[in-house]
Order: structure tokens, then C-alpha cells, then sequence
């Protein structure tokens, strides 16, 4: 039945529909007249103010615009000329209107039944002399059942949650992963923490379906943006622990591309604590919720990292040629919509293009990919020039002019490093610029290199990356 019931009607549905599931789960076969009788007789004790006209209907479990369909066939099938039956008219004839005696008639062909019993006349039998009806078996548990659900319907039909609040909802969540490309992680943190408690709260109010769907996926992407302040701040334990989280908030929410970007997350955190192959099964299981897009590209460039980083070398260059082609394959509501921090662009995948070269041994490839990945983000929208990822392709350009004995390229790439207010050195940028510092201390050219990067990494960078460079230092 397809009709949208309101207050009482709602609630004689929810009775019509138990009693028409009990009396059919009971059946070996298609009800008889005599069934649909009882079921009518049944329904109309627990919702007298309906019509009996109406409660044959709904025995049958028609809609209105079911039940002239039937109305019509039975008019075909018995040669009987077409009336033109309107849902109007029908309507009436429940709420109380009587038809007139050609439409009786047809009536009660179609419900196999008499007037009497459609509700359309009288019945001047001696009461005595009336056969006196059975009581419906377990009556009063139907009826208590069949209360319980219409109310639990026009619940469901209410929400404490207006549109207007969800919609704000979702402006900020999708505003602060736009700022977090451009602002420092840290003052981000506290307000993305104090928006997953509202969208929490909300969660905890009566909601519809799709409203409980939407916030779900909104404490994910929160979740998800968590991880990566922790990852900036050098915290990989809690990162994961975000990234999973924001995967189950997917899962909740049937949202397989957050699915799919936690995945990589997670990939991402196994990459910097060197769990290569775990980093690899990660990005491949990611890729079984998100195939296509440039949520995809990221995934398979994840992997092109994971696998250069074991040796893996044609795997490597198989996931950095699929990385391209998901791309042209589609979009999807996170990485393209929202976007933001969650956009993996063409700049953002040649900088992982560039850190792939480079574990393959490949310097000069990796000084290519990463100046691409530096003109593409200047010559782009500002709001789209994501610092960090900028700052991690000149670490990497630097490392790569090492590789190749260029002290002078290494000092032109590390300029716009040396830059960047304190408040905006991640803490992967030590992790990159430590082998950095490691290749050029090695060089006679190289000790002036060595002392910049080693200034750098004093002022500014979360605790264990400024530990990891003291460590490489003393080594």
C-alpha cells in the first residue's frame, strides 16, 4: 500500500495492515470472501469511525488507486461497459457518500459482497434473528499492536531537527574543511571538536531516517578532518583512531567515498609509521568502496607509495598509471562537492606522484613531478593552494636535488620552506626534511644545508618530529 495515511487514518492502516500479515501468514492460499469478510469485520472493530466501505478496501490491501484498477478489470472481464470511476468519487463513497444503484451494484461484484455489508444500506433484521459474529481471535493484542504503531508512526513523522538547523549544520563542517587548506590545524582542531559535539547532540534528538543518514556522515567527515590535524600535529595513534572512526560513521551512513577516503587515511598513518604492506592492504580495501574519481586517484596513488616503499617497483608504476585513469571515471559528494581538504587535484597527485619517484630511486622523475605539482597549485584558485601539501612538495623536491649532488636547487627549494610561520610547519615536513638533512650533512657543499634545515626544525614543529631531527642529528 503506497498512500500516505494522516491521524486517524494512519492509524486504521497500521491495524488493517497486522490484521491482513496475521490472517495471510495463516493461509495455505488466496483468502476466500469469507476471509476478506472476517478481516473487515476485524478492522472495522478496531477503527469504527471508519467506513465499512473503506475497511473492505484496505482487507484487500489496496490503495485507492489500486482498487479502481481492480474496479476496471472486474468491468472487463465480466463484459460490462466501462464507467468512468474517479479516485474523487471513490473518496466520497469512504467518507460517508452513497453511489448511486448502478455503482452499488458494481461494488459489491467487485468485493463480492452485498450493500448491507459495504455499508451502502440498511439491515432491518431482528437483532435476535442475526447470526451473532465470532470474535476475532486476540483482538485486543491486535488492536494494542496496531496502536502502538500508528503512534510509533506520527513519531516517526516528527523531527526536533528542522531543515534549516541541518543545513547550517552542514555549511560549517563543509566551510571548516575548505578553511583547513589554508589556516594552521591547531585553532581548527577546537572548533571541529566543538561542531562533532552538536552534530552529536543532534543525533540524540527525534530525527527522520535521512536526517539521522546526514548526520552520521557529517561526524565522519568531522572525524575524518580530526585525523588529519592529528597527523599535522605528529600524533599517528589518535590519527588512526579518527580514520576509523570516520569509517564506521560511513558505514552507518551508507557513504562508501568516506568510506573509502578513511581507508586511505589509515593507509596514510601505516605509510609515515613505515607498515608498508599494511599501508597497501588499506588503500586496496579502500578501493573496493571507492573505484572511481579522484577519491579513487588518491587511493591508487597511496598504493603506488606503499609499494615503491617495499621495492615494489612494477606494482608502483601499475598503481600510478590506474591513479590516472580512475580519475576520469566519475566524482563523488566528498572529495568533489565538499572538497576542501578531502579534493585530491592534479596538483596534490603529482606531489605523491613526486614521493613515489622518489622511493624508486628515481630523483630526476621526482624533481619533474614535483615542480609540476608547485606550478599547478600557483597557478590555481587561492582557496584551493593547500600549504601543506605545497610545503611537502618543495620538502621533496629538496630531498631529490640532494639525490642528485644539486646543493644549489636543494637551497632554491627549500626558500618558500624557510617561509612558513611556525604555526604552519606539520610535522611530516621534519620527518622529510630529517633525510634531507641526513643526504646533505654527507656532501663537503652541504653542511650550510644541513644547519638550515636543522633551524628550521627547531621552531615551530610538534615535539616528536623536532625529537626525530635531535635523534638524526646525534646519529
Amino acid at each position: 500500500m503506497t498512500q500516505s495515511p494522516r491521524g486517524g487514518d494512519r492509524a486504521t492502516l497500521a491495524y488493517a495492515t497486522i490484521i491482513r500479515n496475521r490472517t495471510l501468514a495463516e493461509l495455505s492460499g488466496p483468502p476466500t470472501a469469507a476471509v476478506i469478510q472476517r478481516m473487515v469485520d476485524e478492522i472495522h472493530a478496531c477503527a469504527p469511525q471508519q467506513t465499512r466501505f473503506k475497511c473492505w478496501r484496505l482487507a484487500h490491501g489496496w490503495t485507492v488507486e489500486e482498487a479502481i484498477e481492480h474496479f476496471h478489470a472486474m468491468c472487463d472481464r465480466q463484459g460490462i461497459k466501462r464507467r468512468g470511476l474517479s479516485e474523487r468519487s471513490w473518496r466520497e463513497w469512504e467518507a460517508g457518500a452513497r453511489p448511486d444503484r448502478d455503482y452499488t451494484d458494481l461494488l459489491c461484484r467487485l468485493f463480492e459482497t452485498g450493500p448491507v455489508q459495504l455499508g451502502f444500506a440498511q439491515d432491518y433484521t431482528p437483532e435476535e434473528l442475526r447470526a451473532a459474529p465470532s470474535s476475532p481471535p486476540a483482538l485486543d493484542l491486535i488492536a494494542a499492536a496496531a496502536e502502538e504503531a500508528g503512534s510509533h508512526a506520527e513519531l516517526a513523522e516528527a523531527s526536533e531537527l528542522g531543515s534549516g538547523a541541518l543545513e547550517r549544520l552542514r555549511a560549517q563542517v563543509v566551510w571548516i574543511g575548505k578553511r583547513y587548506v589554508s589556516q594552521p590545524p591547531l585553532p581548527l582542531f577546537v572548533e571541529m571538536r566543538e561542531l562533532q559535539e552538536r552534530t552529536r547532540k543532534a543525533l540524540d534528538k527525534r530525527i527522520h531516517p535521512g536526517q539521522a543518514r546526514e548526520l552520521y556522515f557529517l561526524t565522519g567527515v568531522l572525524c575524518g578532518l580530526m585525523a588529519n590535524v592529528s597527523m599535522d600535529m605528529d600524533r599517528r595513534v589518535p590519527a588512526d583512531t579518527l580514520a576509523r572512526a570516520a569509517w564506521t560513521y560511513g558505514k552507518v551512513a551508507g557513504h562508501p567515498a568516506l568510506m573509502g577516503w578513511a581507508r586511505g587515511m589509515q593507509s596514510s598513518v601505516a605509510l609515515w609509521d613505515r607498515r608498508y604492506a599494511d599501508a597497501a592492504r588499506y588503500a586496496e580495501e579502500g578501493l573496493t568502496h571507492l573505484w572511481a574519481g579522484s577519491g579513487a586517484t588518491r587511493l591508487h596513488m597511496l598504493r603506488a607509495r606503499a609499494y615503491a616503499m617495499q621495492g615494489r617497483g612494477a606494482e608502483a608504476s601499475d598503481a600510478l598509471a590506474r591513479a590516472a585513469d580512475a580519475r576520469a571515471a566519475g566524482g563523488d559528494e566528498l572529495h568533489d562537492e565538499i572538497a576542501g581538504e578531502f579534493a585530491f587535484r592534479p596538483a596534490k597527485e603529482c606531489y605523491y606522484a613526486a614521493v613515489t619517484h622518489l622511493h624508486l630511486g628515481d630523483p630526476v622523475e621526482a624533481i619533474s613531478a614535483a615542480r609540476r605539482s608547485l606550478a599547478l597549485y600557483a597557478a590555481g584558485d587561492p582557496e584551493n593552494r593547500s600549504y601543506g601539501c605545497e610545503s611537502m612538495a618543495s620538502a621533496h623536491l629538496v630531498v631529490a636535488h640532494l639525490m642528485e649532488g644539486d646543493t644549489a636547487g636543494a637551497e632554491e627549494a627549500m626558500e618558500p620552506i624557510l617561509a612558513l610561520p611556525p604555526d604552519r610547519r606539520i610535522g611530516s615536513l621534519g620527518t622529510t626534511l630529517g633525510t634531507g638533512r641526513a643526504l646533505a650533512a654527507g656532501r663537503p657543499d652541504g653542511e650550510r644545508m644541513a644547519r638550515r634545515i636543522e633551524g628550521f626544525c627547531a621552531v615551530g614543529l610538534p615535539q616528536q618530529a623536532r625529537h626525530a631531527i635531535s635523534e638524526r642529528s646525534r646519529g
